[in-house]
């Protein structure tokens, strides 16, 4: 049976620009990896949750929770999304390696500070992951990662270079889903949350505000050209008649010229003071004898 494929989508999150605001674990992160992404998670396949959220999210925080898989509409702002092409084989061996071997693991705060000049070696039954780790564990599950990569070592910075230019889309599966299927309307969220409805309306409004600000931007540019000389402007065509065709110039008669006329207009024209030797066309025609 042909596999119809999937997709995993990894969010990561990039520090505040008030940055004293952030827990001191991002601060410290942050410097560590001179980068401003502190965090990510991976959305395991395509499949939506309850008003279009993203499903299968596993994640790991510093908390007594450990790894989770939850559904999440991941619109912080300070999220960036990168997602990856995969076959439902790969993700339905990525959820199964979450559901059997990674839920519940604790945080590991020494092998986050490891990773970055000492990284411990990844087990196959871990017993402890952070938020870099446990990506790219998954990754390495499905395939799309290298077998003998360590996922120990990874890093919220190192991810992202590694997967921006392979992404196949950098957005949002919640919103795009909602652009997708509403057209850029509200009715679809009848009858769903009020914190869904204002989510929504929310972001929708950035995006209507956006497109409002691009169209704006090129009416400018296109009104702001410098006027092109009228001799290096293309040629317009002619004001088209009532008929359709364009108009013309009022016809005349070609006035007959004879040979003979032309001559003697020529030496008509001859100064009459002029003196010495006269030519005229008809002293070099030698087809007739001259006395």
């Amino acid at each position: 049976m042909e596999d119809p494929g999937s997709s995993v989508t990894l969010i990561f999150y990039r520090i505040n620009d008030k940055w004293w605001t952030e827990p001191a674990l991002n601060v410290i992160s942050a410097a560590a990896q001179m980068s401003s992404l502190t965090h990510c998670e991976i959305a395991i396949g395509e499949e939506a949750g309850q008003n279009g959220t993203m499903r299968h999210v596993a994640r790991i925080f510093n908390d007594k929770e450990g790894v989770e898989l939850v559904e999440r509409t991941g619109r912080n702002p300070q999220n960036i999304y990168l997602q990856l092409g995969c076959s439902k084989h790969a993700e339905q061996k990525m959820l199964h390696y979450v559901r059997t071997q990674c839920i519940g693991k604790p945080f590991s705060n020494l092998a986050m500070f490891r990773s970055l000049l000492w990284p411990r070696q990844t087990d196959e039954i871990p017993t402890s992951f952070f938020c870099a780790e446990l990506v790219a564990a998954i990754l390495r599950q499905g395939g799309l990662m290298d077998s003998a990569s360590n996922p120990g070592a990874a890093t919220p910075e190192m991810l992202h270079r590694i997967y921006a230019p392979r992404a196949a889309v950098a957005g949002n599966p919640c919103v795009l889903r909602d652009v997708q299927k509403s057209s850029m309307h509200f009715h679809n969220t009848v009858g769903s949350p009020h914190y869904a409805l204002s989510d929504r309306a929310a972001e929708h409004e950035r995006l209507l505000h956006q497109r409002a600000v691009a169209t704006h931007a090129t009416t400018t540019t296109a009104t702001s050209v410098t006027p092109v000389p009228a001799m290096m402007r293309a040629p317009q065509h002619q004001q088209m008649s009532g008929r359709g065709r364009s108009s013309s110039p009022h016809r005349a008669h070609f006035r007959d010229v004879s040979r003979n006329q032309y001559a003697s207009s020529c030496v008509a024209r001859a100064p009459a003071s002029q003196t010495g030797i006269q030519l005229t066309l008809n002293s070099l025609d030698f087809s007739k004898s001259r006395r």
